[in-house]
């Protein structure tokens, strides 16, 4: 069997695992991990548009990420834009539906996409920056004021007309002592703030999940209970998880219905295929690269 019908095979069968038993793992969530968060500016094939053709209208998704002191909605006077943010743009009427424009935000907090196909629609998703959560009041053609979950805040629906789509971030009201690593977790056992943990349904005390962090291996079910267990203690001690939240309750459905961890999970099984954005969510949130920094 060639690799290519092999991973469509895989395909069909994570498919269904997400139309059926994984049904509630956000598409949010997968989204944002399948695209790396340190991506260059990238326009798939099918994502890019000659708008040489006869018949094809184009223009572009453009607007700003800004420091929404007050939380007002509004970028007032003396709020300024946040640079270097990545946001991606996610063709919803293109084949394959996963193909993403990736762009980051310029010195003034601005961001515009490529020339797209006006026929279309697309989601715009910026990357809640470190320290900061949305904005509880929705700017003007702006963000939704909930990350729902993910590391990302999102609008759809989104016509590629010129209209702004803007998007405002408060400093976080978390204390953000800072997230650990499975490292920081497994040689600080002091740190932990409870005596047990319970990972997909499965109590574990501390001495049994401080054990299960130091033997990561091919197993799909040490990876993600690596991922996991860290993210959990870094909520529990006061970061911020309001972009990884939707992800823990993910990894620990992953868990319930692979788990325990030692189920030998293979890296090659559809459960993986679904497993895998869920846990590099996790991961990049224990390494302080999503919505709470690092530990100093």
């Amino acid at each position: 069997m060639s690799q290519e019908v092999t991973q469509s095979s895989l395909r069909e069968q994570a498919q269904q695992l997400m139309d059926g038993p994984l049904k509630h793992i956000r598409a949010a969530a997968l989204a944002a991990a399948l695209v790396p968060l340190a991506s260059v500016f990238a326009a798939p094939a099918s994502a890019q548009t000659d708008c040489s053709s006869g018949g094809i209208n184009c223009g572009s998704v453009l607007g700003t990420v800004f420091n929404d002191t007050n939380g007002d909605g509004t970028q007032d006077n003396g709020e300024v834009g946040i640079a270097g943010v990545e946001v991606q743009i996610l063709c919803t009427g293109c084949n394959p539906v996963t193909d993403t424009i990736t762009v980051f935000t310029d010195t003034n907090g601005g961001y515009v996409s490529p020339l797209l196909d006006t026929s279309l629609t697309y989601t715009v998703a910026v990357l809640i920056p470190t320290g900061d959560q949305v904005s509880p009041v929705v700017p003007p053609n702006g963000n939704l004021g909930s990350s729902n979950g993910s590391p990302f805040s999102t609008v759809k629906g989104v016509s590629p007309t010129g209209t702004n789509i803007n998007f405002g971030f408060v400093a976080s009201s978390a204390t953000n002592p800072g997230t650990g690593t499975p490292g920081y977790w497994k040689n600080h056992p002091d740190a932990w703030p409870v005596s047990n943990i319970t990972v997909g349904g499965v109590i574990y005390t501390k001495a049994q999940a401080i054990s299960w962090l130091g033997k990561v291996g091919k197993d799909k079910t040490t990876t993600m209970f690596s991922s996991l267990v860290p993210a959990m203690l870094n909520v529990m001690i006061g970061n911020d998880g309001s972009c990884v939240n939707g992800a823990i309750a993910d990894g620990n459905a992953w868990m319930a219905l692979y788990g325990p961890v030692g189920s030998n999970v293979a890296a090659s099984s559809p459960a993986w295929l679904v497993g895998e954005p869920i846990h590099q969510t996790l991961d990049a949130y224990n390494n302080g690269l999503l919505c709470a920094p690092h530990r100093q």
